[in-house]
């Protein structure tokens, strides 16, 4: 188990990176990267967990880079609809997935943190597919327009490709958030 909820790459060093981190609640731009499927996939393998096994087995699941990049790309549209404000930022949180290191084309998501600040891990799941039904069905969701909310923050990693140096969308609303505009 990682210290946070995260999304992680397992680059061609065999050293895994940490590109996002979140805490409490799921950001918005790692749902684009679900579908049903992958929903009950995680709901699964953690229903195999008892909560003493989590805290010492791996409660990440992986996720195809080409399918999860494009699952995203395909719900631009509904960004663009509906929160148009963040539609640069989710360009470049997708170019950066894109670009980034994932040597076995996966990309790894841990929700384990924000899971367990839920009821039960059903009520979790059941909130995650709701969310896709209405990007699926084009139905607007919840939305907060800062950093955290949208992409999380960015991991601590030796990476040379920083995400907050690469995106100006995400400079501009770090800006935003520290000034109060």
């Amino acid at each position: 188990m990682r210290s946070c909820s995260c999304i992680f790459a397992k680059q061609g060093d065999g050293e895994e990176a940490v590109l996002f981190e979140a805490h409490h609640r799921l950001p918005f731009f790692w749902l684009m990267l679900f579908d049903k499927e992958d929903v009950e996939t995680y709901r699964k393998k953690m229903m195999q967990l008892s909560e003493n096994d989590a805290g010492q087995k791996d409660t990440g699941i992986g996720l195809s880079k080409l399918k999860a990049i494009s699952q995203a790309a395909g719900r631009r549209d509904y960004i663009k609809q509906y929160y148009a404000t963040c539609l640069p930022l989710f360009d470049d949180w997708l170019y950066f997935l894109q670009i980034s290191d994932f040597s076995d084309m996966h990309i790894y998501v841990d929700l384990y943190e924000i899971g367990s600040s839920y009821n039960d891990l059903n009520h979790f799941c059941d909130s995650m597919l709701k969310a896709i039904v209405c990007f699926d069905e084009n139905k607007e969701a919840w939305f907060e327009d800062t950093v955290a909310a949208t992409c999380g923050h960015e991991g601590r990693n030796k990476n040379k490709k920083r995400f907050n140096e690469m995106s100006k969308a995400c400079q501009e609303l770090n800006q935003k958030k520290l000034y109060g505009r």
